[in-house]
């Protein structure tokens, strides 16, 4: 090594160039900048994840309705027939759609759903039209005390929905609720009204439709002026609702 560079590596460093660091006014500056960029990120990164989960459900309804029109196609045009498990819709649905977290919203907490789950009772986020008021109109009394108890062997024909494009198949149920039917005459009010959640969305909730469509109906929209679920008259034209 040459004089003139080990003159250079042992030359004294002189005060005040050492190195420069942070003082703790600028640290508490940047973090304040930092929370700041959050508070501006976080209501737009939660609306994205909102919005992810309302079209992932969206999709998993869209495989649902699917999967009850190919069940019709084999069982002669009807819809599974009202059963309790391990022999209600979900169990029979299941080979067309295979994964049990179809049957799931996003936004159900519901854990490591497929990986964890009760194949006699599966989590479940949705309830399929019983389409009561069709068995009602077209059953004699006791025949129709057979369908409410889960023993009357036929389902609804897909060909009796007048309207498919504006008739709901599957809606999406409160939180808490056992239900895998939505019967129309169940309940004070009903299961439309009482087991429904209308809002799991933040703005509405997502349907299923006889067409095989689907798509987001805001607050209250499946049931006023018409009630969607409904494939008779008398029930799908409800009076007005209280102010």
């Amino acid at each position: 090594m040459s004089v003139s560079t080990k003159t250079q590596f042992n030359r004294p460093i002189r005060p005040g160039r050492g190195i420069a660091g942070f003082t703790l006014v600028e640290m508490l500056v940047v973090i304040g900048i930092i929370g700041i960029l959050m508070s501006l990120l976080m209501p737009s990164l939660s609306r994205a994840k909102a919005k992810a989960n309302q079209i992932k459900c969206l999709n998993h309804m869209r495989q649902l309705g699917v999967s009850l029109h190919l069940y019709a196609e084999d069982y002669d045009g009807q819809f599974p027939p009202r059963r309790t498990p391990p022999n209600a819709w979900p169990h029979k649905l299941k080979p067309f759609f295979i994964d049990w977290r179809i049957i799931t919203c996003p936004n159900d907490r519901f854990g490591v759903v497929g990986l964890f789950t009760d194949d006699l009772n599966p989590k479940n986020s949705f309830l399929i039209n019983g389409f009561n008021d069709f068995f009602m109109k077209h059953l004699p009394d006791a025949d129709y005390l057979k369908h409410r108890n889960w023993v009357w062997p036929h389902g609804m024909r897909e060909d009796s929905i007048p309207s498919p494009s504006q008739t709901i198949l599957f809606g999406e149920k409160r939180r808490g609720s056992f239900h895998i039917h939505m019967d129309l005459d169940q309940g004070v009010r009903g299961n439309d009204f009482e087991e429904i959640d209308h809002a799991r969305h933040a703005r509405g909730s997502n349907f299923a439709f006889g067409d095989a469509s689907v798509r987001l109906l805001t607050r209250n929209q499946a049931l006023y002026p018409e009630n969607l679920w409904a494939v008779t008259d008398e029930f799908r034209y409800p009076p007005a609702p209280p102010k």
